[in-house]
């Protein structure tokens, strides 16, 4: 984080990344971003969320074993 000239810090822009192969009749995609110890998920069409680095591997282990695949759609 740098400090302005008011002393005050300025945040970091996040640095948003997101899937390297997207379906093009898609119209959004998840991404994702750190900031400070936080990480950030969101649409791309929308504002995003907070959550720290132990509840998202949480989730990315639950994503890896299967747990979500009822909410992928058909043909997915």
């Amino acid at each position: 984080m740098s400090v302005a000239p008011t002393g005050m810090p300025v945040p970091a822009v996040p640095r948003w990344r997101r899937p390297s192969t997207l379906d093009p009749t898609v119209p959004d995609a998840v991404e994702v971003a750190l900031d400070d110890h936080r990480v950030l998920i969101r649409s791309s069409l929308g504002p995003s969320v907070r959550t720290t680095p132990g509840a998202f591997g949480d989730f990315v282990r639950a994503v890896k074993r299967g747990e979500y695949d009822d909410l992928l759609g058909e043909g997915a």
